[in-house]
């Protein structure tokens, strides 16, 4: 089987997506991608998402009839199985720009993030490209069960008809991973060590702060390690935090930093300090290393931990993260042996099994109905 992944922004986690499933899967994996934008963005605006759209599909028309220019005398050649869309574009826009080419081949999505699943801190301009997107597509496939259900419940609210449609095939497909690579041992902090996933999100910054500053941290010695894709965007934020915070951090470096991965076995907790609903693929890697992981309420984490692991893994206020982190602090670091054997079957070697089997299930019956 021939499958495209589509990906309007190939941030580090997306990218590591698609090559684990193509590493492991037993079909053929093909990617074509954008990218991220030399600037991070607050949001995500109508006109980029249509030219991300049409810039995909202009180079899907190059590689399929050797020009970007539509041409009814150039017949396409290697056509795909499936394709599948991942959020960041405009679905309608992206099928209006190639459906003289690709009629009648399926084109799923797989929501990495949503702007639906969190619309309270998501603008309309967001949401309505989302509902164009969901138009266009036959299947939507879902990080976890959280951001099935709050994509499902907003859509509902907009479109009903367009909502019942999509729920009937929606799926859930966890981010899969492979584990860090095992670098030279790391001497431990005198202090501990926390990392702090950011994601250039506005909301993020003050929940920061507010965690920081809590009291329950005040008279704890820690240090923290904050990670991003883009440090060197995240770094003037730093620059503007108060200077006894400042004085907790340590740096800003990238996920899939070397330093990161000698004290991956070392930190005492890896704080997702998002409240949007991302793919967790960073995340899922360090937790699996042992640091304990502290993640908003409505992450996809949770769907591989037992429910006893959810009250000590989630928070739902800054107040709370800061609770959360000050008895990890405080008191000696947990054994997270049990999240590790729950995030196991999310490894590559084993979760690309089910996504292939997906494929081919759905694609077999839809061709048994339609013969």
């Amino acid at each position: 089987m021939r499958i495209w992944i589509l990906d309007p922004q190939l941030t580090a986690e997306r990218r590591l997506w698609i090559e684990g499933w193509a590493r492991h899967s037993r079909h053929q994996i093909l990617a074509f991608t954008l990218p991220p934008l030399p600037r991070m963005p607050s949001g995500l605006s109508s006109a980029l998402a249509r030219e991300r759209a049409r810039r995909l599909a202009r180079r899907i028309r190059r590689y399929l009839t050797g020009s970007a220019i539509r041409d009814p005398s150039r017949q396409p050649l290697g056509l795909p199985d499936l394709m599948l869309l991942t959020d960041g574009l405009d679905g309608e826009a992206f099928v209006e720009e190639v459906s003289d080419l690709l009629a009648g081949i399926p084109l799923w999505i797989y929501w990495h993030t949503s702007a639906m699943a969190g619309p309270k801190v998501s603008t309309p301009e967001e949401i309505d490209v989302e509902l164009r997107t969901a138009r266009a597509v036959e299947r939507c496939i879902f990080h976890g069960k959280s951001q099935r259900q709050g994509f499902l419940s907003a859509l509902s609210r907009h479109e009903p008809a367009l909502a019942c449609r999509i729920e009937k095939g929606a799926v859930v497909l966890p981010p899969g991973f492979d584990p860090l690579p095992l670098p030279s041992e790391a001497q431990p902090f005198r202090e501990p060590l926390v990392f702090w996933i950011l994601r250039g999100e506005p909301e993020e910054i003050p929940m920061l702060i507010a965690a920081l500053d809590h009291p329950a941290l005040h008279s704890l010695n820690f240090q923290v390690l904050l990670l991003s894709e883009r440090p060197d965007i995240e770094t003037p934020r730093m620059q503007r935090l108060p200077h006894r915070l400042r004085a907790r951090i340590l740096g800003i470096l990238s996920p899939e930093g070397y330093e990161v991965q000698r004290w991956a076995h070392t930190a005492r907790a890896v704080v997702d300090g998002s409240i949007r609903i991302h793919s967790p693929i960073h995340l899922i890697r360090l937790a699996f290393e042992g640091p304990w992981p502290l993640v908003p309420a409505s992450s996809g984490l949770l769907d591989a931990l037992p429910e006893a692991l959810w009250p000590p893994c989630t928070y739902h206020s800054p107040e709370e993260l800061a609770e959360r982190l000050g008895i990890l602090l405080t008191d000696p670091p947990p054994d997270s042996r049990e999240i590790r054997q729950a995030l196991a079957p999310w490894m590559w070697p084993v979760l690309a099994s089910r996504y292939d089997d997906l494929c081919e299930t759905i694609l077999s019956n839809s061709s048994g109905s339609t013969g």
